[in-house]
């Protein structure tokens, strides 16, 4: 029996983000800021000759505000913009991405996160195995989809099902309601007021999920009804809408759109050696010796 196929999908502004904060301001002699570029590239390159994929995806978001900003106005407003050195630093990754020649995917209007769940979804309904890089804990739902793999780019742990459970008390399809309800601090999603964790688990522990819910709103017990005076029906389902991710965007990718493409090596190297990273140089040579990538030597 063959193998299903496999797409790896990697939540690219998040980690660059991560990236980022992760290492020293590293500059060069000129002062460009290369810390971000650094750290993102050499996990890149470490997962390059680790899994050799033939299928991937680096995905971004796109700079032109959500759905979600329209439907709540405060949508991520506590969120301090990205500092200046990083901004700078985004072009340069998608570049040397390129010339590594991974596709990237940006969706005008649409979040990494919705991008990748669509991608997700789509392609394990195919019937192929679809293995998600990825830090945030929202992207925890994704392993409801079955065929789905999730791995911390930072750690290289992965995230299963029983650690999810562990971890929140709930089901991966479960974590947009539980997020719902005890709110998401990071994207300034509400929640409930007076709802933490424990309560939000043995809502959800009896009625399954925050739609379920709201179809038994006027036949809830008494002590629930107190514990959820402070919100309304219409407003827990808009925290739910601002929680759950999209699987169903229309996106115009196909297999041969996510298939990694002949990296121009001599480029590479140019670019590497303008930005000082003589140490990522050697690992791109064992790239291209040691993998399909190439087979001939880059020096």
């Amino acid at each position: 029996m063959a193998l299903p196929r496999r797409l790896y999908l990697f939540d690219g502004s998040a980690f660059v983000y991560r990236a980022y904060h992760a290492l020293p301001p590293l500059r060069t002699k000129d002062g460009f800021p290369t810390g971000a570029v650094f750290g993102f590239l050499r996990t890149f390159l470490a997962f390059l000759k680790e899994k050799s994929p033939t299928f991937v995806g680096v995905v971004f978001d796109s700079p032109k505000k959500s759905f979600r900003s329209e439907l709540y106005a405060d949508y991520k407003a506590r969120r301090k913009p990205a500092p200046d050195d990083l901004k700078r630093q985004i072009p340069v990754i998608k570049d040397l991405l390129k010339l590594l020649g991974v596709p990237l995917v940006e969706v005008e209007g649409v979040e990494a996160d919705d991008a990748i769940a669509t991608l997700a979804k789509t392609f394990s309904q195919k019937g192929w195995e679809v293995v998600v890089y990825t830090p945030d804990k929202d992207m925890a739902y994704l392993l409801s989809f079955g065929r789905v793999k999730l791995v911390n780019p930072l750690t290289g742990e992965e995230i299963t099902e029983e650690k999810v459970l562990k971890k929140f008390g709930v089901r991966p399809e479960q974590i947009p309601d539980y997020l719902a309800l005890v709110g998401d601090k990071v994207d300034n999603v509400p929640g409930v007021p007076g709802v933490g964790p424990k309560r939000a688990v043995e809502v959800l522990s009896r009625y399954g999920s925050v739609e379920n819910l709201v179809r038994n709103w006027d036949r809830l017990p008494s002590d629930l009804k107190r514990l959820l005076s402070k919100t309304s029906p219409r407003e827990l389902l808009k925290w739910l809408e601002l929680t759950r991710l999209k699987t169903d965007l229309d996106l115009p990718l196909g297999e041969e759109d996510l298939k990694l493409k002949k990296p121009d090596w001599e480029r590479l190297k140019n670019e590497l050696l303008r930005l000082e990273m003589k140490s990522l140089l050697k690992e791109v040579e064992r790239l291209r010796r040691e993998t399909p990538l190439g087979q001939k030597k880059l020096f």
